[in-house]
């Protein structure tokens, strides 16, 4: 619905969900594309708890989860509620620690957000119990490595964790979600 740089963004099968990112400041909107009509100009939802960019999302049928964020960063977890789109998104979390430029990826369970900044590179990996999603996530992984600005997607076992900067790498690193206590194993590489 407007111009806007580093949102963060999950969904489920049937709407992609936007929120956050920076436009001519720091914006807190939701934006939702409905995947059965695709060309229209995305439904604005939400908003978030707060103004934010560089934050990270994850989700399932049911709720999206934004954690983290900002240019000064931030802990804090909201959660969109799919079936009430249009409140504002709800305070849950936190993060154990505030950070921003994070990526963050999850199973039907749980929601995992992994590296950002501030200061060095961060090799953290936070897990959001969805069922009791107002604690605060707890570290699990880490990374092999600090990172921000990476992306990450993953399925019902795996989550990987993608490039990044600081310094710019193609590494891919993989969390397994049964084992989630274990340093992320090298996978990969991308091709760049």
């Amino acid at each position: 619905s407007v111009a806007r740089r580093v949102p963060g963004a999950t969904g489920n099968a049937s709407y992609g969900y936007w929120g956050g990112g920076y436009s001519t400041g720091l914006e807190s909107t939701v934006d939702r594309v409905d995947y059965s009509n695709d060309t229209a100009t995305a439904a604005v939802k939400g908003p978030l708890s707060s103004t934010r960019s560089s934050t990270a999302a994850a989700g399932n049928t049911s709720y999206g989860y934004w954690g983290g964020g900002n240019d000064t960063s931030v802990s804090t977890v909201d959660r969109v509620d799919f079936s009430n789109d249009t409140g504002t998104a709800a305070v849950k979390g936190p993060l154990s620690a505030k950070r921003s430029a994070l990526g963050a990826t999850g199973n039907a369970s749980y929601g995992y957000w992994g590296g950002g900044t501030p200061g060095n590179d961060k090799s953290t990996v936070d897990r959001l119990d969805y069922s009791n999603d107002t604690a605060t996530a707890s570290p699990k992984g880490p990374l092999s490595d600090g990172r921000r600005g990476l992306g990450a997607t993953g399925n019902t076992s795996y989550g990987y964790f993608a490039g990044g900067d600081g310094p710019v790498v193609s590494t891919i690193q993989r969390v397994d979600y049964s084992n989630d206590t274990a340093t992320a194993a090298a996978k990969g590489p991308l091709s760049l």
